[in-house]
């Protein structure tokens, strides 16, 4: 679990980096966004605190607390119109939310003398949901605001009440680390069920193997990169006779003849080899680079020894037609596509149970 949430961070630290330029422009939006949003939480809490409180002498201490927010409003409507990086962004980021937090607690230790601290602790902890990045820096940045709180906390309190809000305090800082693991952990449940459900799109469900339209694409995405020249080869592979053995052994042993056959594809094919099933009983397989000599001929003999002499519930001799292009010339899919089909066709014509190697033209 630890390695997977470090693996999480560690990837949402990579997505930072990739995505700077347009972070630090989300980043200056948000802070204008919570400054917003203090103002007028701020006038709306201290009207009521007035009207229904101790009057304006004893709630006067936000108003300098609330000309904070009000200065860092008309500075962030200038800020936010620069391109800044995200380095000083993120810089200008800290510096506001360490005006707001030390300007408010300021005000709740200055107003409320005789009771316990609100303001920091919740902060501190709201602050976990904004920043989930770089770890160690914001719990090192957490305990020296702590520190900071608890100095002028000492100042206005009494002995009991600054123990209680230094125990609330070190708790409020150790709550925001567990939040972070706890959003961490959230967003890696989120992240591995929406892989699932693009796994599940992209492969056949009987196989595992890549379904038609992922292996098209993806066959189309390495043929695209390919240098001029370089050599590739496309397999179609077709099950003999395979509806005779639905017919006379039923739907399980089929597919279970099938899961078979994907197995011994990967078998003899190369991990970074595009393999998929893209019909009922038809396989295809890209390889790209060079192959030593012999290279087709071992291979398809051996696929098709191999089917022959497996028995599923006592089904036996299984074998598959194999047709073959190779290509150097840069053809696109659809080209080699049509070749290997056509030297499917002519092995399947041929007697079944063998390969035809043809050049793409």
């Amino acid at each position: 679990m630890l390695e997977k949430i470090y693996q999480s961070y560690d990837d949402n630290n990579y997505y930072i980096d990739m995505n700077k330029k347009r972070l630090a422009g989300e980043n200056a939006y948000t802070v204008g966004g919570m400054l917003t949003f203090f103002i007028a939480l701020s006038v709306i809490f201290t009207t009521f605190a007035i009207a229904v409180g101790n009057g304006i002498p004893h709630h006067a201490g936000f108003l300098p607390a609330i000309g904070v927010l009000v200065i860092l409003f008309f500075i962030n409507r200038f800020v936010a119109g620069k391109e800044l990086s995200f380095g000083v962004v993120r810089i200008y980021a800290l510096f506001v939310y360490t005006l707001v937090i030390v300007a408010f607690s300021f005000a709740d230790i200055y107003i409320y003398q005789k009771s316990r601290a609100v303001f920091f602790p919740v902060a501190i902890v709201l602050l976990s949901a904004l920043y989930m990045d770089y770890f160690w820096v914001m719990c090192l940045y957490k305990v020296v605001m702590g520190i900071v709180f608890i100095l002028m906390d000492s100042y206005f309190k009494s002995e009991t009440l600054f123990i209680n809000d230094i125990t609330v305090t070190a708790l409020s800082v150790l709550a925001s680390m567990f939040c972070f693991s706890a959003i961490i952990h959230s967003s890696l449940s989120r992240h591995e069920d929406s892989a699932q459900l693009v796994k599940k799109s992209q492969t056949d469900l009987l196989t595992g193997l890549l379904n038609k339209v992922s292996f098209e694409e993806e066959s189309r995405n390495y043929l695209g990169r390919r240098v001029l020249g370089a050599r590739c080869m496309l397999f179609i592979f077709d099950l003999d006779d395979f509806k005779n053995v639905n017919d006379k052994y039923g739907h399980q042993t089929g597919d279970k003849t099938l899961k078979l056959f994907s197995e011994i594809l990967k078998g003899y094919f190369h991990p970074d080899d595009v393999i998929g099933r893209v019909g009922g009983d038809e396989f295809m397989v890209l390889v790209l680079g060079e192959m030593p000599d012999g290279f087709v001929d071992r291979r398809c003999r051996s696929i098709i020894h191999e089917f022959r002499t497996t028995e599923i519930d006592d089904a036996r001799g299984f074998t598959c037609s194999i047709g073959i292009v190779e290509d150097t010339q840069g053809h696109t899919f659809d080209e080699l596509y049509k070749a290997a089909d056509a030297a499917l066709y002519k092995a399947k014509q041929g007697g079944k149970a063998k390969y035809i190697l043809e050049e793409c033209k």
